[in-house]
């Protein structure tokens, strides 16, 4: 609990200032990170993109969440690595 916490944390304060892009986590107590996408890069884009760099996670359109991205929490290399994805994609939407 102590990492996702740690974790989750610092995935979030380095997804922030994708804010500016749309991006934007939900706070959360959870294993996961719940990425909504406002902006140019959506939802499914950036489920594909993710998909595409080799990482699982899960888009929600059957939930009634098309612009959302489910990310678990892993290892302080994989979400710095996520992080640098998302903020590659966010950057080639404009």
């Amino acid at each position: 609990r102590v990492h996702t916490a740690a974790q989750r944390a610092r995935f979030v304060e380095a997804i922030a200032p994708l804010g500016n892009r749309g991006i934007r986590a939900l706070p959360s107590e959870a294993n996961f990170v719940l990425l909504l996408f406002e902006g140019a890069l959506s939802g499914e884009a950036a489920y594909k993109g993710l998909a595409d760099a080799g990482y699982i996670t899960r888009w929600l359109p059957g939930q009634g969440l098309p612009q959302g991205v489910r990310i678990t929490i892993g290892t302080a290399e994989q979400m710095d690595a996520i992080a640098g994805v998302l903020r590659d994609l966010a950057e080639a939407a404009k």
